[in-house]
């Protein structure tokens, strides 16, 4: 037995079997994730490209004679390729076993959720069972796998093409960010980032501290007068802001890869006419904001003191014309 994998809590012989033509079978069925170490439970997909290893074990019980198994069936994987790992009729010698192994690659965070939900819970494990069919009788084996929310504790693993991609190498700590909450109240901190010049928002071209502030004040939800903004038009407005957000801290705090890419993305959907994934995007923008929190801010960086009431005095909504 190979070291690392995850046995199956489950095996369940139904049925049997008449002394003329007895036969008993178990079976164990393994998870594991390619190129990682062993887990004390079914392993948690976390690292996208991932591929996973399902690992079959069925085994003769039978004390005198060989089993035959008519059918061997695994029905969630097969819209993922699965057949039939032994030919069938599968027949096994008295103490002896047959192993096989079937594997699934899963592009990115959003597959491996899509995968769990196919056995028809929404919960971000995937649960499936090995059945062993023969004449009078059945065994059953399950073992499950755990998806990573997306874009909360997901990671994407450097492509080999890339060699400036340090995503997923060593334990690299976040640069240091501050989430909206920070730049509303914060003035002298936010007039630093708009003096290293405009930024065009996609909705409006942000060029004031006023319009910054606006941005962050304003509710997506309804304009100046308190109209309703249509649904599209509300999570673009939450998308700007949190792309406001981000790129004040690319500016002040210094770069971080992945959060410039997701920023790079965000203001490319900002851009065009169609909303894109702005929901998406949203909570992978706010996921970069907060996760350099904890972080000091630069060596000589004066954020200046937090000033609510006179900042949202100052707020004016860069997305209604003929504001300033």
């Amino acid at each position: 037995m190979h070291r690392g994998w995850k046995a199956a809590a489950m095996a369940v012989v139904l049925g049997v079997a008449g002394t003329a033509s007895a036969h008993e079978f178990t079976c164990e069925k393994r998870i594991q994730v390619k190129g990682e170490g062993p887990t004390d439970e079914g392993p948690r997909v976390t690292k996208f490209p991932a591929t996973l290893r399902f690992r079959y074990k069925v085994k003769n019980l039978h004390p005198q004679g060989e089993s035959v198994a008519n059918a061997v069936e695994d029905p969630l994987l097969e819209p993922h390729g699965f057949r039939f790992p032994f030919a069938t009729p599968l027949a096994i010698g008295v103490g002896q076993e047959r192993e096989n192994t079937f594997e699934v690659t899963l592009p990115s965070a959003e597959a491996c959720q899509a995968m769990a939900a196919t056995d028809g819970r929404a919960d971000g494990h995937f649960d499936s069972v090995l059945r062993v069919k023969w004449d009078l009788g059945e065994t059953q084996c399950g073992a499950r796998f755990s998806c990573c929310e997306p874009f909360v504790d997901c990671e994407m693993a450097c492509p080999d093409y890339d060699p400036d991609c340090a995503e997923g190498r060593g334990n690299v700590a976040p640069a240091a960010s501050r989430t909206a909450g920070f730049f509303k109240v914060h003035e002298q901190a936010l007039g630093q980032c708009l003096a290293l010049g405009a930024m065009d928002m996609g909705l409006a071209k942000v060029e004031s501290l006023e319009q910054a502030l606006g941005l962050l004040w304003a509710s997506p939800g309804l304009d100046r007068d308190g109209g309703v903004r249509g649904e599209a038009d509300a999570r673009r407005f939450e998308l700007a802001r949190e792309a406001l957000v981000t790129a004040c801290n690319e500016r002040l705090f210094g770069m971080d890869a992945k959060r410039g890419r997701a920023l790079d993305e965000a203001l490319r959907t900002l851009r065009t006419s169609g909303g894109g994934d702005s929901e998406r995007l949203v909570t992978e923008l706010r996921r970069h904001n907060d996760a350099g929190t904890r972080q000091p801010l630069p060596q000589g960086f004066d954020a200046g003191r937090a000033t609510p009431a006179h900042a949202a005095s100052l707020a004016a909504d860069p997305t209604e014309p003929g504001r300033p």
